[in-house]
């Protein structure tokens, strides 16, 4: 069985290189979703923040396209003074794990929140159903019930501004 592999699955993919933060975890079994802290440099969306805010240091702000592994591990450790290419446009879809161990078709149209569990190289971004769809930076466009994954569309009105 092959490895499903996560990230932009389709939309014009516009984006840029940014600077990334150092030591960020981007696994390659998981999401990449990114903010601009305040200085401009990308860091990986963890659990605990509001991303659902707009126009603040917390909002989602795009995709990271991740470079290769760290040698012998499953996700790829930045350093600092890395850069890396940011999709942060509103009309690309991005394929994640689900937090939930069963994904349902009546997923869709409801919106995600974005989880972390882990820590270090076995950290992992997840996307967490949530019913409040208010409260949600992600909006699950599409379910993939065989591999439990679902695909996700950050919402233009929660997305960080002013980058």
């Amino acid at each position: 069985m092959a490895e499903i592999r996560y990230g932009h699955r389709e939309g014009p993919g516009k984006g840029r290189e940014y600077t990334v933060a150092a030591d960020q975890y981007f696994a390659r079994r998981g999401g990449k979703f990114v903010f601009m802290d305040g200085t401009g440099v990308a860091k990986l969306c963890q659990t605990g923040y509001d991303y659902a805010t707009p126009a603040t240091t917390n909002a989602v702000y795009g995709w990271a396209e991740s470079p290769k592994d760290t040698d012998g591990k499953s996700s790829y450790k930045s350093s600092s003074g890395d850069k890396m290419f940011v999709i942060y446009g509103t009309d690309d879809v991005y394929e994640l794990p689900a937090t939930a161990a069963n994904v349902a078709a009546s997923w869709i149209g409801r919106g995600a929140k974005i989880y972390t569990a882990g820590a270090t190289y076995a950290m992992v971004q997840y996307a967490g159903l949530n019913t409040t769809l208010a409260s949600c930076c992600l909006n699950i466009v599409d379910v993939d019930t065989t591999n439990d994954t679902v695909f996700v569309k950050i919402k233009p009105e929660v997305k960080q501004q002013g980058i």
